[in-house]
C-alpha cells in the first residue's frame, strides 16, 4: 500500500482550486467550455459516422 503525502495533494488541490477561480473572474473557463461546446457536435457527428460506417 502506498503512503499520500497529504500535504502536497491539499496544497495542489488548493492550487487547482486557486486557478479555477482566477479563470472563472476573467472569463477564460467560460470561453474553454465555450470551444468544448462547439466542438462536442463535430465529435459526435464523426463518431456516428464510423460506427455506420463500421
Amino acid at each position: 500500500m502506498t503512503d499520500i503525502n497529504w500535504q502536497s495533494l491539499i496544497m495542489k488541490i488548493c492550487y487547482w482550486l486557486l486557478i479555477e477561480a482566477v479563470f472563472n473572474l476573467i472569463g477564460i473557463d467560460a470561453l474553454a467550455d465555450y470551444s468544448e461546446f462547439l466542438l462536442m457536435p463535430k465529435i459526435a457527428v464523426q463518431l456516428e459516422r464510423l460506427k455506420i460506417n463500421g
